[in-house]
């Protein structure tokens, strides 16, 4: 990182919050966003500040826009852009839209044309930004049982969560040493179906990374890169749908529909061989307190799930071996 940013962000006074601005970009989804706009107005309801969503309606050929334009409820304002990209993907449309909403003392909050936030979701938001917080990485939960009704995609998604509590115990391990998080392992999900950010602090890491995909990943990888505080908010929830054709390549739907038609399905990018672990590991615990690699790019091959199965009993080693006993006698066991 540049020294003289790293300064002035590490200094940066973080202005009072006087806003909330929701960006949404929109691709023909006129059959989920009305469930959108009813749950953002109960989120609304409940916000102590002003609520906009701007929505960026992109290359849209059904009712989305005239949706937008009919809707309306006392405790949230729309606004609505409307406009055509000659290659659009989900890195520009997030990437636009994100800029629309950076005001000044605004939180921006992000989420997708097929999410439901749940009730509490603005004010969970606010309630992280309010305790220091300069990017907040809420939860999703999307309804998934048609990928784990076949075998192919049962056996990713066990691959996944064994290997990935493991990787997250390492990941906290290394955030602990230096000193980016809290004693309480965080949920580490990065998804901008639900994810906040403060408009200063955004337009002081220059916006955006610019992506076609996995944009949400690269922008907090961004910030903590330049120095801004992350945190992970278990109250800041909302619902995806886990649908099978979706509008952003080498998105969530794309993704699911390769776990349930391949017989050793790709990994999430987001899944590191244990060499990659053990050599991070290592550094932390030699002083290196750079960031978590980027989860919006693979490092090297990227696995399947075949390597997370015989990966696993190495991984467990590493964390049972060296990662625990250097944290238990702090105190702050990551199990």
């Amino acid at each position: 990182m540049d020294g003289s940013l790293s300064t002035i962000v590490a200094a940066y006074s973080r202005p009072v919050l006087v806003q909330i601005v929701v960006a949404i970009p929109v691709r023909n989804e006129a059959r989920r966003l009305p469930r959108l706009l009813r749950a953002l107005s109960a989120a609304a309801m409940r916000s102590p500040l002003p609520v906009t969503a701007v929505v960026l309606a992109n290359n849209c050929t059904d009712g989305s826009a005239r949706i937008v334009r009919s809707f309306t409820h006392p405790s949230l304002r729309l606004e609505l852009h409307q406009v055509d990209f000659p290659d659009p993907n989900a890195g520009i449309a997030r990437r636009v839209v994100l800029d629309l909403a950076a005001r000044p003392g605004a939180l921006i909050l992000t989420t997708d044309g097929d999410a439901a936030p749940h009730a509490d979701w603005i004010a969970a938001a606010l309630r992280a930004a309010d305790a220091g917080a300069d990017l907040v990485c809420g939860r999703i939960d999307a309804d998934c049982r048609h990928v784990l009704a076949t075998a192919p995609g049962r056996r990713v998604t066990q691959a996944e969560a064994a290997h990935g509590a493991l990787q997250h115990e390492i990941r906290h391990a290394v955030d602990l040493l230096a000193g980016r998080q809290g004693p309480e392992r965080p949920h580490y999900i990065e998804s901008a179906a639900s994810m906040a950010i403060r408009s200063d602090g955004f337009r002081l890491i220059g916006g955006l990374p610019d992506t076609r995909s996995s944009e949400d990943r690269a922008l907090v990888h961004q910030a903590e890169s330049h120095g801004l505080a992350i945190r992970y908010a278990d109250d800041m929830l909302a619902t995806v749908s886990g649908r099978l054709h979706g509008r952003a390549e080498g998105g969530m739907a794309e993704a699911l529909r390769q776990r349930m038609s391949d017989d050793d399905p790709l990994a999430d990018q987001a899944m590191l061989p244990v060499p990659v672990l053990a050599d991070l590991w290592s550094r932390a615990t030699a002083g290196d307190s750079r960031p978590w690699p980027s989860r919006a790019l693979s490092l090297g091959n990227r696995l399947r799930a075949s390597d997370l199965e015989a990966e696993l009993p190495a991984l467990r080693r590493l964390v049972e071996g060296s990662v625990r006993p250097r944290l238990l006698p702090r105190g702050k066991s990551a199990a």
